[in-house]
């Protein structure tokens, strides 16, 4: 999805990292101000994981006492050279252009689903040292970065930087900093948290109308908060409306008007609830699926379905159909969503890869 913006940003980033060199040191793409601060970090970030890595190889090497106070005494001036020496040889800097550039975008308009997959790539535990490195990657979304690692360090003096954490506890843990951040916001201030959203689709898409995004944009937004009413009445917008872009003043029109529609007595007991949506849900109609379906297979063609089937699934066409079925069945798009995260976690596999995206591109706009 936004594949126009992520190419127009990917080959500004290469003409402003061109050279006729080799390689590109990172000092230079450091001290290069017309790349933006946000890719200056993922790159720094990019040559300590390449140091991390060199860590662990010459710390694994049993043929070398690296534990000897002489050793450890000489590794840090080590390491400072290691960062200053860092470069890029021209197939490292796309690879690394591309991912920053989707990471980024990823992480504007899907926080907590991307800092799931970016940070644990399908891998169910990770130490904690590893984790807070992975964090270094990121500058938007700040609150959430800081959130964390405020997190990290109120941890007992007795945890080690080391200790394991789970996907399922990381998860958990960004989901509590988000909602705890957000939850006494205004309309205005919620709004607010998508000001990234609106300076990257600026500058990567003039074509836009003044001032606004793709309403895509925010609807992955709000699904990925957990605001599916909200969410849902964009999407309401978006298929019956045809309203491609939404403004500041669009959204807070709209959550403005959810607020107003909601009509749950404050004494209505929990269950109620609970048991009405469930109700709602029963008489849902069976033909949805079929209506689903059907939208799925015109956002595919035969070369793309075909690429998908053999990049993702193996080349096992019975697992796509069940995956596409499962996802299709889902009540809205958040439960979807969490089920192709899960696939793509099962099976190893970069969310942000093309076959990937491309895939959850067609299942997403099946919903709209």
């Amino acid at each position: 999805m936004f594949e126009k913006e992520i190419d127009r940003v990917r080959k500004q980033l290469k003409q402003q990292l061109d050279t006729s060199q080799p390689n590109i040191t990172l000092s230079a793409i450091i001290a290069n101000e017309n790349v933006h601060a946000a890719f200056r970090t993922y790159f720094r970030a990019e040559a300590e994981w390449w140091l991390h890595e060199e860590r662990a190889i010459r710390t694994s090497n049993t043929r070398f006492d690296t534990n000897s106070e002489a050793m450890k005494g000489l590794f840090p001036k080590l390491d400072e050279l290691y960062i200053a020496s860092a470069r890029f040889d021209h197939e490292e800097l796309t690879s690394s252009i591309d991912a920053a550039v989707k990471t980024r975008l990823n992480f504007l308009v899907r926080p907590r689903t991307t800092l799931k997959w970016f940070v644990y790539r399908g891998e169910p535990t990770k130490p904690l040292y590893e984790v807070l490195l992975r964090l270094n990657y990121l500058t938007d979304n700040a609150y959430l970065l800081n959130g964390i690692r405020q997190w990290a360090q109120a941890r007992p003096a007795e945890s080690s930087a080391y200790e394991i954490l789970s996907v399922v506890e990381f998860e958990r843990i960004v989901e509590k900093i988000d909602n705890d951040a957000i939850l006494d916001l205004s309309q205005e201030e919620f709004v607010q948290l998508l000001d990234g959203i609106y300076t990257f689709f600026a500058e990567a898409n003039p074509d836009l109308p003044p001032e606004s995004v793709p309403t895509e944009a925010v609807i992955i937004f709000l699904d990925d908060k957990g605001a599916v009413p909200i969410s849902q009445a964009l999407e309401r917008l978006l298929y019956r409306e045809e309203l491609r872009t939404v403004t500041r003043s669009k959204f807070i029109d709209v959550i403005d008007s959810v607020i107003a529609n909601i009509d749950v007595p404050a004494n209505a007991p929990q269950i109620a609830v609970e048991e009405q949506a469930k109700a709602v849900a029963e008489e849902a109609p069976k033909a949805l699926l079929h209506v689903r379906t059907e939208k799925f297979q015109t956002m595919l063609d035969d070369g793309t379905r075909e690429r998908i089937i053999r990049k993702l699934f193996h080349k096992d066409a019975e697992s796509f159909s069940a995956i596409v079925d499962e996802v299709l069945s889902c009540g809205n798009w958040k439960e979807a969503a969490a089920i192709v995260d899960r696939f793509y976690a099962r099976q190893g596999m970069a969310p942000d890869s093309t076959a990937a995206m491309e895939f959850s591109q067609a299942l997403h706009r099946s919903f709209l």
